[in-house]
């Protein structure tokens, strides 16, 4: 925190308290991180990821947080119909379907029928994965390469630890001599804007360079569940779907997609 105190007097160096007369301003990097910047960076992306996920429940079963409505983004939830008698039959269904003044279109996804679907779509990429491979290998080659981000926030970061000295230095001049207030504000404002111009590019480079990598580390791991896989799957199996499937979205008319960790799409219709 700067200028807790202030010269009153230029000529006579009488320095009083702030109590409010002159701004006071907080300095970015003006002490060590008790943790660094990337690991508070990854975390709030990941809560800025689980807010914006509209009906989110944490459970148990396979699907929780897996199956979208396309029409308002919120998650399918699990339901039970006839739980009592022989037609017993458990369905998701959009979680906000009847919450919002214009009821979702989507339709219910049948759990059974969810599971003969992944079956049939994972045999289909188990048909073709070496070739599903070797297109793999030459796209984390590319994934990898972020010579040009590096090299552009370096660029950045430069420039924003210049406009930060100004901003220290203006604010330091001004906590020592007596200047015209509203010069001083008009000044130290479009230094302040300026940096947070040049912070918002680093930090939109930064979020780019690590979506890059999250997607490299969820190709190599779909990568490596197709290399262990020598045969076709016969039934569905949760562990598998937790591990290849991302997301599956429901569309009115009851086109189904389904999302594989590496980003590929498959649409189906239920």
């Amino acid at each position: 925190m700067l200028q807790k105190k202030f010269t009153v007097d230029f000529l006579t160096k009488k320095i009083k308290r702030n109590e409010g007369e002159v701004p006071q301003y907080y300095v970015e990097n003006s002490h060590p991180a008790i943790i660094s910047p990337e690991v508070f960076d990854m975390v709030q992306m990941e809560i800025k990821n689980r807010k914006g996920a509209k009906g989110y429940k944490t459970g148990r079963n396979y699907f929780s947080g897996k199956i979208i409505c396309s029409d308002c983004g919120s998650f399918y939830g699990r339901k039970v119909w006839h739980s009592n008698d022989k037609y017993r039959k458990i369905i998701y269904q959009c979680n906000s379907k009847y919450k919002n003044d214009k009821k979702c279109k989507t339709p219910f996804i049948n759990e059974e029928e969810l599971k003969k679907i992944f079956v049939e779509v994972f045999n289909g990429v188990i048909n073709n994965k070496e070739e599903i491979l070797r297109g793999y290998e030459e796209v984390i080659k590319e994934i990898v390469n972020s010579k040009d981000l590096d090299e552009k926030i370096d660029e950045l970061e430069n420039e924003a630890k210049e406009i930060l000295e100004e901003i220290n230095r203006c604010i330091r001049d001004n906590a020592t001599k007596a200047q015209d207030q509203e010069e001083y504000m008009t000044r130290y404002n479009a230094l302040v804007e300026r940096y947070e111009s040049v912070r918002n590019e680093i930090e939109s480079i930064e979020n780019e360079r690590f979506e890059r990598l999250v997607k490299k580390d969820k190709i190599e791991e779909f990568m490596k569940v197709l290399r262990d896989r020598d045969g076709l799957v016969d039934e569905f199996d949760g562990e598998l779907w937790n591990m290849v499937i991302e997301a599956v979205k429901v569309y009115t008319g009851g086109k189904m997609v389904l999302v594989f960790k590496d980003g590929m799409g498959e649409n189906k219709t239920v």
